[in-house]
């Protein structure tokens, strides 16, 4: 089939309300970030008649087929890194890089670094796509009964697991030689006495087994994705809801265009957006003022706050007065491991994204705690897995505007190993290792390795899951509209309270943006 024809195809199938508001038909909205919030707002507005413009800081990255779109964590060059001078992970993080509109940017905040995503697709095309979904329970313990678990369990996380094309790993592939890592993690959960509860990714599992056929070039299959996905098996938004967005003839996507503020014109319900136009090695091609009847916000967790702190301390958002605007953020309870010199075989290279995750509910620091095969390693650590820990940690910190940057930073007033999170990651690692190894091999869990100056270590320390900053209740109403403002929107990770609920985010954040958006269309009808 020709991609037009993909496209509609894809479009029709595509699960939402099929709303054309008339008070909304030939409106205008600006969408601020292309990630999984921004590619459902731009979809929704679109498809009910508004006229959207999204506004991306990153680059757009079409995959040629060739493997080399995106570079290795073996081979890092400046395409993995937003205008670094070093990759942004792996084993070679010393290696100096050129400077350029690459895929992940590394905020150092105080006490923490955080990754986000840049590009057309946003952090959906670096992420895992680890896709699971919070249990009530836990659910419950963190969010208010605005947010209803049940609702989201009937409606909204089944409707993002669709459009997102999240499915479990099939068992002909974890059945495959690449994937010994996989059922090695299957024996380890065994022996912990712990049930292995499978997750949902957002890949395309015909995909992988082309590449283990080898009719399209080796990515997951070979521990390699976080730097882009070069075989093209991953589900990024670019590929449903920004394609089915730019189906409707409504959506105009302008890549590198970085948004610097936002203004609210004196006497008037008018927002203006300032941004530059950049080129890939981040000189300034033009600026431009652009406006519109909306504006949604969805650069996330951390770029989104920073564009609000840093446009009121300029004086650009007079009305901007709530004191909640930064607080409420949290690492979603991230605890990064590695297990070195395992006694079972778990390969080198190994197929992924993952498979398995499981729950430890009797963590004496935490109400619960989960962990799983966060990223397969890729042939240069042999013998060694990599898991993340989440846990349900109460302590949460904030994004402030620093006036030294001109921008918001994180501040993460902990010290190590102080916060429940680390304390019940620790355990878990601990208990996991010994009741499985032994005294065998190594247990590496960043205790405690952070460094204040670079930002590198493991730990609790670096975060791929930033959230909060605009709390939905506090900062927001529950609809994600800012406090002060009628036509100025939140749709992305900082509308979750820091927490995630033992789960990666994506899912949730892109369920509460069809959430949001239900909302935002049915007040407008």
């Amino acid at each position: 089939m020709k991609r037009r024809t993909l496209l509609q195809a894809g479009a029709a199938a595509a699960v939402a309300p099929a709303l054309n508001v008339a008070a909304l038909r030939g409106r205008t909205a600006l969408v601020i970030g292309s990630g999984f919030g921004g590619a459902v707002a731009a979809y929704r507005l679109a498809k009910a008649g508004m006229t959207v413009t999204v506004l991306e800081r990153g680059r757009r990255w079409d995959n040629d087929g060739s493997g080399t779109t995106f570079c290795t964590i073996g081979n890092p060059d400046w395409r993995c890194a937003w205008f670094g001078d070093r990759p942004p992970l792996g084993l070679d993080v010393s290696k100096t890089i050129t400077r350029g509109a690459g895929l992940i940017q590394k905020h150092v905040g105080d006490g923490i670094q955080v990754m986000c995503g840049a590009g057309v697709g946003g952090g959906s095309l670096v992420i895992g796509m680890f896709l699971p979904q919070p249990r009530r329970a836990d659910w419950e313990t963190v969010y208010p009964a605005e947010l209803s678990w049940t609702e989201f369990d009937s409606t909204y996380w089944p409707r993002a697991r669709q459009n997102l094309g999240a499915a479990t790993i099939p068992s002909d592939i974890q059945n495959h030689a690449s994937y010994v890592g996989a059922r090695s993690w299957l024996q380890y959960i065994s022996e912990f006495g712990r049930t292995p509860v499978p997750v949902h990714f957002g890949v395309n599992w015909d995909v992988i087994r082309d590449e283990l056929a080898g009719r399209v070039p080796a990515c997951h299959t070979i521990g390699e994705g976080p730097f882009g996905s070069n075989s093209g098996a991953k589900n990024s938004v670019d590929k449903n809801y920004l394609a089915w967005a730019a189906a409707t003839g409504n959506v105009t996507v302008l890549p590198l265009h970085e948004v610097t503020e936002l203004r609210e014109v004196s006497g008037t319900q008018v927002l203006e957006v300032a941004c530059r136009q950049i080129d890939e090695r981040g000189a300034v091609l033009s600026t431009k003022v652009l406006s519109a009847d909306y504006v949604f916000l969805a650069a996330g967790s951390l770029n989104t706050t920073s564009l609000l702190l840093t446009s009121r301390a300029r004086g650009r958002l007079p009305r901007l007065t709530s004191t909640e605007v930064g607080k409420g953020w949290g690492n979603n309870g991230d605890f990064l491991i590695a297990r070195l010199n395992l006694r079972r075989t778990v390969g080198s290279a190994q197929g992924g994204p993952g498979n398995v995750r499981f729950f430890d509910d009797s963590n004496p620091y935490a109400k619960a705690a989960m962990a799983w095969e966060a990223a397969p390693i890729p042939s240069w650590l042999p013998n060694t897995t990599a898991h993340l820990i989440t846990t349900l940690e109460p302590e949460r910190g904030e994004i402030r505007y620093d006036a030294a940057t001109g921008a918001g930073k994180v501040y993460w007033p902990y010290a190590e190993m102080a916060t429940s999170g680390d304390k019940a990651g620790r355990d878990l690692a601990t208990r996991l290792w010994w009741a499985t190894e032994g005294s065998k091999g190594s247990l590496l869990t960043g205790l405690p390795s952070y460094d204040r100056n670079t930002g590198m270590g493991l730990g609790s320390r670096n975060t791929y899951h930033p959230l909060g900053g605009l709390v939905m209740g506090k900062a927001t109403d529950f609809a994600g509209k800012v406090a002060g403002y009628q036509n100025l929107y939140c749709v992305d990770g900082a509308l979750l309270p820091g927490s995630a609920c033992l789960a990666n985010p994506a899912l949730t954040i892109t369920a509460n943006a069809e959430r949001c958006l239900d909302i935002f269309l049915a007040t407008h009808a």
